[in-house]
């Protein structure tokens, strides 16, 4: 039996729930997420959107890529918390900030993007695949 993955945000009204794992975890340093999660960098786990469901009121946020790509992070209309992340070039696919999905997950990235715009003085781990721009 696969146990859900669970995430919420720190009020709990924004809740996200998947039937299964992660098929992409990352960690990117863009400036949208740096700007919107108040955070050096974002972690996240990507999951398909037909296996996912999602509860609680959202404000949206839209952003245009350096790819051009439409992209939108949605956090809770409560308490502002960063949650999901969305990008019309993969309209089947739902990012979470990993750091707001629930124990027993634990975020293992795969690698790290936008590594060309991260902040200085932020370390990426040895060993993990690294992207300049996107993947």
């Amino acid at each position: 039996m696969v146990t859900p993955v669970t995430a919420r945000c720190n009020c709990g009204n924004l809740r996200f729930t998947s039937t299964r794992e992660p098929f992409l975890q990352l960690t990117c340093h863009c400036a949208q997420c740096r700007a919107v999660s108040k955070s050096p960098s974002t972690n996240f786990a990507f999951f398909k959107l037909a296996e996912t469901e999602v509860s609680g009121k959202t404000v949206v946020h839209h952003f245009t890529a350096e790819s051009g790509a439409k992209t939108v992070r949605e956090t809770c209309a409560a308490c502002g918390d960063m949650l999901l992340d969305r990008t019309d070039g993969f309209p089947k696919i739902i990012g979470v900030v990993a750091d707001m999905i629930q124990p027993p997950y634990a975020f293992e990235p795969r690698c790290h993007v936008w590594v060309d715009s991260k902040l200085a003085g932020v370390v990426v781990p040895e060993g993990i695949k690294v992207f300049e721009r996107g993947m």
